[in-house]
């Protein structure tokens, strides 16, 4: 019997070259239930576009800045089809006056480039990375002139000058005497007996108007009046009014005035005038004399006027904010001790000291070990707000 011939073509021909024309079971219910949820989906889709719901479209919740904005995506995104679309600066200034950093700049980001929206409170109020700021401060240019500040920043640790403050080796213009050692080193006073930030823990507002975190200003009345009573007679209990010489002088013959009403047989005594009048004008001589020359020079330098006037009190001056270009939270930093960034205030002994810490003391912790945050938005805003202006709503309730 003869063998069977098995050439190419004899075995090709058993092959089904239709096979794939076929359905198999698992092939078959896949793409059934692909279609089926696509099916799904789009009336699903369907369902919130006829009633008018873009929900299903959004990124995520509105923050709580914008969340009277509720529903309303047309706001911000525009009418029509909304999604993917990127919002204009011009959306974002119909609301919010955003100044430019700086009016010689070459270039000015987009809003949504730093605040974004639908991710959370920290991304819409824009604490991001240093480099957004580096890609200009790292290398930076002014459309005319040269720059006014340091041109190579590259972070806090690298390029960052000394404070301007400390750099000029200015002097404190606070036109008052005043001994850091004589209260802190010799009567071993705290800070905070003297010093209180502002918007503390049951005061988030900022207390006496201070913005929280900031140095509430030194004041006689808060601060010095306990210590430093302004007494000027014995037989009188009241303290002199910490305020203008003017005003002094009338609250000392006041109440001399009243005194010797009270008292008239007190006068012709020891020497003393008999007239009211005369006794009154001469115990002011001697209370004045003993203020200006005593209680009160021991702060101010008075300038006295010429003749029998009253003197002058030069205005204090005191500085309430040391850094105009950027911001410092003392609550933040109220853990660490006060003389481990102040540490020179234990031994001055004049006020004209600027006993602000350098540099190199905040990069101790602010720096490459990333203790606590170096990123530029810790301490600096990219918006000049001493350039803000209002805005006009656009929205009614009803609209929102």
């Amino acid at each position: 019997m003869a063998g069977r011939i098995r050439t190419t073509k004899k075995l090709a021909q058993r092959i089904d070259r239709g096979y794939f024309r076929r359905l198999f079971p698992i092939p078959f219910w896949r793409r059934i239930f692909s279609l089926l949820v696509v099916g799904v989906c789009l009336v699903w889709l369907g369902f919130h576009a006829a009633a008018h719901d873009e929900s299903p479209y959004s990124s995520g919740p509105l923050t709580v800045q914008h969340a009277i904005l509720g529903g309303n995506c047309a706001s911000c995104h525009g009418q029509g089809l909304a999604v993917g679309r990127r919002i204009k600066d011009q959306a974002c200034l119909s609301c919010h006056d955003g100044p430019v950093h700086n009016a010689a700049q070459t270039f000015s980001p987009a809003c949504v480039e730093c605040h974004v929206e639908h991710k959370g409170t920290e991304r819409l109020i824009a604490a991001q990375g240093s480099q957004l700021c580096t890609s200009c401060h790292s290398n930076l240019h002014t459309r005319s002139g040269k720059t006014q500040v340091a041109a190579n920043i590259e972070s806090f640790t690298h390029g960052h000058p000394e404070f301007s403050v400390l750099r000029s080796g200015a002097a404190d213009p606070a036109a008052i005497k005043f001994n850091h050692k004589a209260h802190v080193g010799d009567l071993s006073q705290k800070c905070g007996d003297c010093h209180h930030a502002g918007g503390g823990v049951n005061d988030g507002a900022g207390a006496a108007g201070s913005p929280r975190g900031v140095m509430r200003p030194v004041g006689y009345q808060e601060q010095c009046s306990t210590c430093h009573p302004l007494s000027f007679d014995d037989k009188i209990p009241d303290a002199a009014p910490h305020d203008k010489p003017e005003v002094v002088h009338e609250f000392v013959t006041r109440k001399l005035r009243e005194y010797i009403a009270g008292h008239a047989s007190e006068l012709g005594k020891a020497g003393t005038p008999r007239n009211a009048a005369e006794w009154v004008r001469s115990q002011v001589e001697v209370d004045e004399k003993q203020l200006w020359t005593t209680t009160c020079d021991r702060c101010h330098t008075l300038h006295p006027a010429a003749g029998a006037g009253l003197p002058s009190v030069p205005e204090t001056k005191i500085s309430h904010r040391w850094f105009t270009k950027a911001k410092f939270d003392h609550s933040a930093h109220q853990e660490l001790q006060c003389v481990s960034c102040h540490a020179n205030a234990a031994s001055s002994t004049k006020a004209s000291d600027v006993l602000l810490p350098g540099i190199r003391t905040c990069q101790e912790c602010h720096g490459v070990a990333a203790k606590a945050s170096g990123e530029c938005s810790t301490c600096h805003l990219y918006h000049d707000w001493t350039k803000g202006r209002p805005v006009d709503g656009k929205f009614t309730i009803k609209q929102l």
